[in-house]
């Protein structure tokens, strides 16, 4: 049974994954980056700054915490048992093409989330906004809104949590030999409460869990690169020949390197699939470019620095083999058999420093990372699914619905625990790859009103201005004027004065 779900998957992963994808994300990336000025490097110190915006209220949480519910999403699986993947599949060079795609995917990502921002609104109280909105709102495409609001619930909710389980599972399996069924029903459990109370505290427990946990991970790789620093030229040499396919032997040809570097760095940061754009919208920003450039900042330190830092790790300590022949020397009994999506590289290299706590250490790290992106993953699918059932008189249906979600999340997650790892990976990346073709249409499609957007942000900072969003000078059909005004009411008025 589990065999032919596999190979279903990944036959249908074959073109999702293909050329067209590459040809989708560098593009669109490059459009993006030139359009908008190269914003991600002349705007790089106002990206981090806007972070720490932390003006919530009763509809929305703060800007900092909008993206650290975000960053509980691309801060995961990706980073580290993704960085793995990507080596073993694409040689050293797939984390070239894994820096490059984070930087340009950061203007998609900027896109994405200044629209989510921008044709939000206000239901049940709450901020909710996301691609299925921007379709309807921004261009009137009702039925596309739905199809995509549909593939996103059961594709995040359903789906995308494979591979974030059953990396936690392996990882306390690999260093604490505790039964992968075990750790499923205590991640499942630890789940249902911090999503039963909602996007509040969602919030709140990514506020707290992401910003300590990155940083001691960095902590970690920053020791092992010391630690190694003889081996770095000789490393960044390997790295740059394997990425334009010249060493054969490492990883193959410059495609699969390609392919793999962008797939595993789109994995990690999501830009183009929208994961981010909910969290966006749930923010209480004066102005959509300023969340922008806080989710813009996120594929920085998720794809540029996490990423780098665990592929420094692999690569520094020999930890790593690869589809294309290579064996490590080093580790070739520790490696011989070892699953291509297991996190147990980043162990045993972790272990080259820090000795026999090392694979807990990861274990634990990684526990919380895909711990994180397990509740994103939840409030994601949340947003697709009220989207379905908006409207006065459904309150009772969206209660139920949600209820439903809930349960089965839970039930899923005990379940992914447990399947191969390649399987969880296969499973993640369709879904990954499915709502990132439907929704970069609406995103291209509604690209215009980015640069706009950006265009007024530009001039208000350009007058010494803190900006905000005015509605009465800049606005188009499906934007929610009247919430607009509300949340920059203040601003409007002392303009007017």
């Amino acid at each position: 049974m589990l065999d032919s779900i596999s190979k279903l998957v990944g036959t249908l992963n074959g073109p999702i994954w293909g050329v067209g994808m590459l040809i989708l994300i560098v593009g669109s990336g490059l459009y993006f980056t030139i359009r908008l000025g190269f914003f991600q490097f002349v705007h790089f110190g106002d990206m981090w700054k806007r972070i720490l915006d932390r003006g919530d209220s009763e509809s929305g949480i703060s800007t900092f915490a909008s993206f650290c519910t975000t960053m509980a999403m691309r801060v995961g699986t990706g980073n580290v048992a993704g960085v793995a993947v990507a080596i073993y599949a694409g040689g050293p060079g797939a984390l070239f093409w894994m820096i490059l795609a984070g930087m340009t995917n950061s203007a998609v990502c900027f896109a994405e989330c200044v629209l989510a921002s921008l044709y939000k609104t206000k239901i049940d109280g709450e901020y909710r906004g996301g691609g299925p909105y921007c379709a309807e709102r921004g261009l009137g495409w009702k039925p596309y809104g739905i199809f995509l609001a549909f593939v996103s619930f059961i594709g995040i909710g359903a789906f995308m949590p494979a591979a974030a389980t059953n990396t936690i599972a392996d990882g306390f399996q690999n260093a604490l030999g505790i039964p992968m069924i075990a750790t499923s029903i205590a991640i499942a459990a630890i789940i249902a409460v911090v999503i039963i109370g909602g996007v509040k505290r969602i919030g709140a427990a990514a506020s707290l869990i992401v910003p300590p946990m990155v940083v001691i991970y960095l902590i970690a790789a920053i020791v092992i690169v010391v630690m190694n620093i003889g081996q770095v030229p000789a490393m960044i040499s390997t790295v740059i020949t394997s990425a334009f396919g010249k060493n054969a032997l490492m990883g193959g040809s410059i495609g699969i390197a390609i392919q793999q570097g962008v797939k595993r760095g789109t994995f990690s940061s999501a830009s183009g699939m929208g994961e981010s754009m909910p969290p966006a919208a749930a923010a209480e920003t004066s102005h959509p470019v300023k969340q922008g450039m806080a989710n813009a900042a996120g594929v920085w330190l998720d794809t540029v620095i996490v990423c780098t830092a665990s592929g420094l790790m692999i690569l520094l300590t020999d930890a790593y083999n690869t589809a294309g022949g290579y064996t490590s020397v080093r580790f070739a009994s520790e490696l011989a058999g070892v699953d291509a999506g297991s996190v147990y590289f980043v162990q045993l290299a972790a272990s080259t420093v820090m000795g026999v706590v090392a694979p807990t250490f990861i274990a634990i790290m990684l526990a919380l990372f895909s711990f994180t992106c397990l509740i994103s993953y939840y409030y994601e699918a949340e947003t697709a699914m009220i989207y379905v059932f908006e409207g006065e008189g459904k309150e009772g249906i969206r209660k139920t619905a949600t209820w439903v979600l809930r349960i089965a999340m839970i039930v899923l997650v005990v379940v992914y625990g447990v399947i191969k790892a390649s399987l969880a990976w296969d499973i993640a990346d369709l879904a990954l790859g499915s709502i990132t073709w439907i929704n970069m249409v609406v995103v291209l499609a509604l690209s215009p009103k980015v640069i706009a957007m950006y265009k007024d942000y530009q001039e208000q900072m350009k007058a010494g201005k803190d900006p905000y969003y005015d509605p009465d000078k800049l606005s188009w059909k499906g934007v929610d004027t009247a919430m607009w005004k509300q949340i920059n009411a203040k601003r409007i008025a002392a303009d007017k004065k």
